[in-house]
Order: C-alpha cells, then sequence, then structure tokens
C-alpha cells in the first residue's frame, strides 16, 4: 500500500511538471506575458503542498536582493526546494548532462538557466558571461559547488573551484546555504517522491576574490558548519 501512495504521487509530481511546462509554452507562444521564473516558483510550491513536504528554514533575514548562493547538493529535490524559498528571479548552474534528466529535463530546457560543459574551456568562460548577463539583469544565481550529489554517509564533497571561479567573477554577495532531508524526499538518480521534512540553514553573506584551493577549503568549511548546526 505505502508503495502504491509512493507511485501515486510520483505520478501526479510528472503531471505538475508537464501541465506547468505546457501552459508556459502554450502562454510564450500565443503572446501572454509571462516569466519561467513566476512558473517554476509556482510548480515547485504545487509539487510541495502536493507531496506533503513540509520545509523548515532559519537564517532568511541574511537573503538580501541579488546574490549567488551556493548550496550542499543531495538529491533532485534541492531544486523545488530552492526554487520555493529563494526570490524568483534566481538561475540555477546546472550540469548540462541533467537537460536528459527524465523528470526535469524538460523544465530545464524552457528555462534560462546555466548549463555547464566543464569537458569544455570555451563552453565554461560562455557560462560566466551568461551569470555575469543574468547579474546584471538584475538576478541571483544558483550554484551546486560539489558538482554532483553527496548523501549520507557522505559529507560534503569537495567543492569544484570553477564553481567560485564563476562566483568570483560576479562582484555579489555569496551567500552559503546548508539542507539536509531531500535525499529522503527523492532518493539520489531516484524518480519516487516521499513525503518528509527539509531543513534549511542560510548564513551570512561573504566574498571570494579567488577561486583557489583554499577559497574554495574556506566555503566548504563554512558549509559544514552550517550543516551541523541544523542536524
Amino acid at each position: 500500500m505505502i508503495l502504491l501512495f509512493t507511485i501515486y504521487r510520483s505520478l501526479k509530481v510528472v503531471f505538475i511538471t508537464l501541465g506547468y511546462a505546457i501552459s508556459y509554452r502554450v502562454k510564450s507562444l500565443i503572446g501572454v506575458s509571462v516569466t519561467f521564473q513566476d512558473f517554476a516558483h509556482r510548480w515547485a510550491h504545487s509539487v510541495i503542498s502536493h507531496c506533503n513536504i513540509s520545509i523548515e528554514v532559519s537564517g532568511e533575514e541574511h537573503i538580501p536582493e541579488q546574490a549567488v548562493f551556493i548550496v550542499n547538493h543531495r538529491s533532485s529535490a534541492d531544486i523545488f526546494v530552492l526554487l520555493d524559498i529563494l526570490p524568483k528571479r534566481s538561475a540555477f548552474v546546472f550540469k548540462h548532462e541533467l537537460l536528459n534528466h527524465p523528470l526535469i529535463g524538460l523544465a530545464l530546457r524552457l528555462s534560462p538557466y546555466i548549463p555547464v560543459d566543464r569537458s569544455s574551456p570555451k563552453a565554461a568562460a560562455m557560462s560566466i558571461l551568461k551569470a555575469k548577463s543574468m547579474i546584471k539583469d538584475g538576478h541571483s544565481i544558483i550554484i551546486f559547488p560539489e558538482g554532483t550529489w553527496s548523501y549520507p554517509p557522505h559529507d560534503i564533497l569537495p567543492f569544484k573551484q570553477g564553481s567560485l571561479l564563476m562566483a568570483s567573477k560576479t562582484g555579489i554577495p555569496i551567500i552559503p546555504i546548508a539542507m539536509v532531508g531531500t535525499e529522503t524526499v527523492t532518493r539520489p538518480d531516484g524518480l519516487l517522491i516521499f513525503p518528509g521534512t527539509v531543513k534549511v540553514k542560510i548564513g551570512p553573506a561573504h566574498t571570494a576574490d579567488s577561486h583557489d584551493h583554499d577559497q574554495a577549503e574556506k566555503f566548504r568549511a563554512l558549509m559544514k558548519e552550517l550543516m551541523n548546526s541544523i542536524q
């Protein structure tokens, strides 16, 4: 019975995702003024509501008008949790392989978000230019500096220096965010959605004047401290 409810809940998420993606595309084609970020925020809130996911956030006073948010990464559920709690005008930086993800790939293809191909230095440079352009347009940027999922029993993985390169080049505050619990909502590499509680801790602003190993370890230590404070 539990498995049936889990499958039913997961199918609802698929249809919610398709519904919002189709609605956004149709309205765009017929000339209705819409923004992807507004649709994404509403989609995330709908998924959370229908799947009985509760979010406990502390440190919201640290969210400025515009920032680079660096966040630990535990599952695909991180996406809709962050969309629900962060400013609407925020753009994810994501690895381009996610365009083929069966659940979120369609939405990413319609989005203004920033894909990164780490195998190509030229493509990485173009991603930095796009991030700068979006920041100039008033957006915030969301980066997962680990570059992939880390989940219990693992700790936070070493940060990719390329991620901090993008953060250090933007010239706006860097806000570390730690999340615990998304790995119980969606298992790594899984499609099933489970109810659960996600705890989020938002830290104060920092700056990065470089992207070397020491700077990466500094931000990793800040995120570990935030995570330890909510476990």
